[in-house]
């Protein structure tokens, strides 16, 4: 998947809100990071587009997962 220029996740986003699916995506990466450690390479904002224009959701897209920050998050936990 490629990364989307600037102007592709500002119409996204914008569409999103429009169509009330924002506030979805959000939630998703919040429970992501809260449930299982996961933490994004890219903003929220342009995880929610890519997920939303390759139509799946941000959990499914690993090649975008910060592996290193992932690890360290899990050995604070077992700590």
């Amino acid at each position: 998947m490629e990364r989307l220029t600037e102007k592709e996740i500002k119409n996204i986003i914008d569409e999103l809100k429009k169509n009330g699916r924002y506030e979805e995506y959000h939630e998703m990466i919040n429970d992501d990071f809260e449930n299982h450690h996961i933490v994004y390479k890219l903003d929220a904002d342009e995880m929610i587009a890519l997920a939303y224009k390759n139509k799946t959701i941000p959990f499914k897209m690993q090649e975008y997962y910060d592996w290193h920050e992932i690890n360290l998050l899990v050995e604070e936990d077992l700590d």
